[in-house]
């Protein structure tokens, strides 16, 4: 009985792992940056990252930028 509770632990334990919880969400680019932009993206908690001059945010924030950075 041990076992059996230990590996049903286990599996729930992994597969809760595995789950898709939106940090790994992929960027996409958003545009030029700018120190404006940059600000506007801060004052509205939106994550972002900045490589190459571009802007890149998480996919699933693309209307809340749009609403706010437009």
């Amino acid at each position: 009985m041990k076992k059996v509770f230990i590996f049903v632990l286990s599996a729930i334990l992994f597969l809760q792992g595995c789950s898709a919880n939106g940090s790994d969400q992929e960027f996409v680019e958003w545009g030029e940056y700018s120190t404006s932009q940059e600000e506007r993206l801060k004052k509205n908690r939106i994550e972002f990252r900045v490589e190459d001059e571009k802007i890149y945010i998480k996919e699933k924030d693309i209307d809340k930028v749009v609403a706010c950075c437009s």
